[in-house]
């Protein structure tokens, strides 16, 4: 069996020396234009540069191996375990789950398939947008909200989860559409089978209206975004897997008995998202003043949730601070 393992810069010396028995698989931080040699693809590094190169192979269709630092709704393994997966796995001994993604189509260009959600915003913040919603052809409503998020099982976690959607179960075969804010009352998330079209229309707004691609990937529409089941991503599953909801319920037992302050909790939603940051980028993408984000690193740190450690950037070392490894 041949293999690739895509690592973000940080980790790659670390992964390096954990596949060192395993002269198969190539170890790279980018992802290189062909791919067409290799039997299993792993990507190791935080949700967000996971679900980048997620986005970047989502015309392959092969078994992918997700490895990340702890707890995480996106992870196969955690990087604690990738010795003994890689091992599991160069001997066949391993499922694949088919794990939904939405198909995004404005202008009759696709986008990068979704992992989580697709979310239709205005560009500026603070203001509405109406659009009409359509389920497989048949209209449901009209609406006047700040905006309308398409999540599949994986993201309803996420985003759709925080704007009042349920959370579905990572093997259930549905979407959930979410209105965020809506004026009127009785657009509430509405649950579609996966195999249904979903197409929002008429759409308008002060601002231009863009779609979001997890987050990350961002694209001005028209008035018409149309979204479906895409292909689903093969996700490599090793040993015993709890499902989104069991990985979530971990999570909030996590936290809830962490007698944390709001900052602690904002800068540990943060560091899972980034992966390794200095206090400085703390300070930078929470815009909490330094007193607060040294306080709040320091009660993590107490707690055990996160690590202080040393690493070489460029030519000099740094100081950064990452989420704790808790293992699967």
């Amino acid at each position: 069996m041949r293999g690739l393992l895509i690592v973000m810069p940080s980790a790659v010396n670390e992964i390096k020396r954990l596949v060192s028995n395993y002269s198969s698989f190539d170890v790279v931080t980018e992802l290189g234009n062909d791919v067409g040699g290799y039997d299993v693809i792993g990507i190791v590094g935080t949700d967000k540069f996971i679900i980048m190169n997620l986005h970047k192979l989502s015309s392959w269709e092969g078994p992918i191996l997700t490895v990340g630092f702890g707890l995480s709704f996106l992870n196969s393994v955690d990087i604690t375990n990738l010795d003994k997966a890689l091992s599991t796995i160069v001997n066949g001994d391993y499922d694949v789950e088919d794990i939904l993604r939405l198909s995004v189509n404005v202008k009759g260009k696709k986008l990068p398939n979704a992992i989580n959600e697709a979310a239709i915003f205005p560009a500026r913040s603070a203001i509405t947008l109406e659009y009409s919603l359509y389920v497989n052809n048949e209209y449901l409503w009209h609406d006047v909200a700040d905006g309308l998020i398409v999540s599949t099982p994986t993201g309803s976690t996420a985003y759709a989860m925080s704007a009042g959607g349920p959370l579905i179960h990572s093997r259930a075969q549905v979407f959930e559409v979410v209105p965020v804010n809506s004026t009127n009352l009785a657009r509430v998330p509405v649950i579609v089978p996966s195999d249904s079209v979903i197409t929002i229309k008429d759409l308008t707004s002060r601002s231009r209206i863009e779609v979001i691609i997890d987050g990350s990937v961002r694209t001005y529409v028209g008035n018409e975004v149309k979204i479906m089941s895409g292909k689903p991503l093969k996700l490599v599953r090793v040993g015993e897997v709890s499902s989104a909801i069991g990985r979530y319920e971990k999570k909030i037992s996590l936290l809830a008995n962490m007698d944390l302050p709001p900052s602690a909790k904002f800068i540990l939603k943060i560091l899972e998202y980034e992966g390794q940051l200095t206090q400085k980028e703390i300070v930078e993408k929470t815009m909490l003043p330094s007193r607060t984000v040294r306080n709040a690193l320091s009660i993590l740190i107490r707690k055990g949730l996160i690590q202080k450690q040393i690493i070489i950037r460029g030519n000099k070392e740094v100081i950064v601070y990452s989420l704790k490894s808790t293992g699967q």
